[in-house]
């Protein structure tokens, strides 16, 4: 890394630190926010792919039974619970970018590909379920990060199924045995 990037990365770093971290209440709730919000996205989704066009608000309240007042609210509460669960997560996304500096990607990069995984990860949330939102985002920014080593650090692109498999062959060639899962399907 250039003496540029390390500056950039160190800045990126002190930023991210002034958020805090949310308390297990504050995801359910937050969590619980962006998911109404995001079932009012889909009924509007649904009710322009039936009209064929971009449906008013009045067609948009009678659709939802809910009023202009709420869905309004609805829309403000999830797009801040939405912003808040970003900010907070950012530095698991930064600690999970760190095991992937071996790749041939920057490690702002990787920090931008595991940050859209975390989008993903905050959209698909069911706080319901009792798990908490590190362990399950977890899943979604390394999810990104990989797909992203996949498609970007080759001169030729190869699906990523394939991309899985070289992994796989080279964890058995540096440690010596099949992976559990494999043995189980024989």
């Amino acid at each position: 890394m250039s003496r540029l990037d390390l500056d950039t990365v160190g800045i990126y770093l002190q930023e991210i630190a002034r958020f805090p971290m949310l308390k297990p209440e504050e995801e359910i709730v937050y969590g619980r926010q962006v998911q109404e919000f995001i079932a009012v996205e889909c009924h509007k989704d649904d009710l322009r792919q039936q009209l064929q066009r971009e449906p008013t608000q009045t067609e948009f309240t009678a659709h939802t039974n809910k009023t202009e007042a709420q869905l309004v609210q609805i829309q403000k509460l999830g797009k801040r619970a939405k912003q808040k669960m970003i900010t907070a997560n950012l530095r698991l996304v930064v600690a999970v970018a760190k095991k992937y500096q071996w790749s041939n990607l920057d490690f702002l990069d990787l920090v931008q590909e595991g940050t859209i995984g975390l989008q993903t990860g905050v959209e698909k949330f069911d706080p319901n379920r009792g798990y908490k939102f590190s362990t399950y985002a977890y899943w979604w920014i390394r999810q990104a990060i990989m797909r992203a080593i996949a498609e970007k650090s080759r001169t030729v692109r190869l699906p990523f199924h394939l991309s899985e498999k070289f992994i796989q062959i080279r964890k058995v060639q540096r440690e010596g045995s099949i992976p559990i899962w494999q043995k189980q399907r024989r």
